[in-house]
Formats: structure tokens, sequence, C-alpha cells
């Protein structure tokens, strides 16, 4: 399993978060922090915080959440060379994304970090934060997933027509995120009914007369590629599913 690293930022603002609600906890918490900012030497001062607040984090047991979204995802651990969880500037910003470094002196592999975005806050809300994570993490298993066969494309048209086939593909990757969720029964009440409008919004088709074939079979298809979901965007809506 890859080591995963957390900004010290964010978990000092989770703990504080966390024992304010609970006076033994907070009382405990500052026992052992508060004769540390005695310490006059600010780089001493931060180092001994260290410690303090990942034990606290341990202890109320956030470190198992990103651990726990992992272990759901092997391929993800297999092929990650880094997870770093730093803490996202505002709740619309969290997020689990890839990111790849390419060949560097004359390596044959390239280097892979999952960078988990995660407001403090939002620790404290785990039912929320595991539904989010577990569907960016499914984007990033397919990325990894060489018979998804994820690669980084433009799309062609003006800057209007990009945008459109830029918002269809992300459809359609939500959708086939969501019935695989689905099927392992972590989906979330009305997210596919949401996914639905989403489709016929993207495709310009009226909901009742021709998108919900095609989106039942996006939703149910145990494997789709990457290449059937940019064809999809790029063109019409295929016949057979608005006959």
């Amino acid at each position: 399993m890859v080591t995963i690293e957390y900004e010290q930022s964010l978990v000092e603002t989770t703990v504080f978060l966390a024992v304010r609600n609970d006076d033994r906890l907070e009382c405990e918490l500052h026992q052992v922090v508060d004769h540390l900012y005695e310490i006059p030497d600010e780089e001493i001062r931060q180092r001994e915080f260290v410690p303090v607040f990942r034990e606290f984090f341990t202890k109320l047991g956030f470190d198992r959440l990103i651990a726990g979204l992992l272990a759901e995802r092997p391929l993800v651990g297999e092929l990650v060379d880094r997870c770093v969880v730093r803490e996202a500037p505002r709740k619309k910003a969290q997020s689990a994304e890839l990111l790849v470094q390419g060949n560097k002196g004359g390596e044959d592999r390239v280097g892979r970090t999952l960078v988990f975005q995660i407001c403090p806050q939002s620790f404290l809300d785990t039912g929320r934060l595991i539904e989010l994570m577990r569907r960016d993490l499914l984007h990033v298993t397919d990325m990894l997933d060489e018979q998804f066969g994820y690669v980084r494309e433009t799309f062609s048209g003006d800057p209007s027509q990009q945008n459109l086939q830029r918002d269809r593909y992300r459809v359609l990757w939500d959708i086939h995120v969501e019935g695989r969720l689905k099927r392992e029964r972590r989906e979330i009440n009305g997210k596919e009914e949401r996914l639905r409008h989403a489709l016929a919004r993207v495709f310009q088709v009226d909901t009742e007369n021709g998108i919900s074939r095609f989106f039942q079979h996006v939703l149910d298809a145990k494997s789709l590629t990457h290449r059937q979901l940019m064809d999809w965007a790029r063109g019409s809506l295929d016949v057979r599913f608005v006959a």
C-alpha cells in the first residue's frame, strides 16, 4: 500500500475542529501543546507540534478514512507512487486527482502522485466526504486501468463545440462511475436522476422521448472505454438508443 502523506496544517486544523466539541479531548490536547508555545525558536516549535497533532489525528480515526478508500481500489495502491492529502481552499475544490510526471533522466517509468484536496471540516462529516472521494477515486482507477485506455486528448471544433464535447464526456464518465458504484451498493440517493437530466441537457434530447435507453445502457455497462466515451461525446446520440 502506498504511503499517505498529510499536510501538517490540515492535520492541525482538523484536530482543533474535532476536539472543540469534546471537553475531555480538548483539555487533553491543550495539556500537551500549550507548553510548546513557550519554545522561542519557531522552527523547533513547529517541529515539536508535528508528532503531537499526528497522534491526535490518528486517535480520532481520521487517518483511516483515506486508507479505507484506497483499500477499495487496490489498483491505485499498486500503480501510484505517492499519495498526498492537502487542505482544499474551499469545499467546491475538494477532489482526488492523479498527477503524472513524464520520464526523466532516461528512466523507463512515469511518476504518479495521487493528490487529495480536503477541507478540515469535511473530516467531521465523513459520510459525505467518503461519497465524494469514492467517485473521484473511481475516475482515477479508470485512468490507471489499461483496459479503459485513458489518454489526454483535445476536443475538436470551435470553443463552444469543445465545451459541449467536454461536458458530454464528463457526464458520460460520471454515469459509468455511478453505475458501478450502484452495483457495489455505494450510490447516492438522487444522483442517478440528476445524471439522467444532465445527459439529456448535454445531448439536447427530451428526457421522456429518447434519453432513457442511452442512459440505462451507460449506467448498466460493466466496462466501457475512454474511446467509446470520446466517440459518443464527439458525435450525436446513437439512433439505436432513441428509436
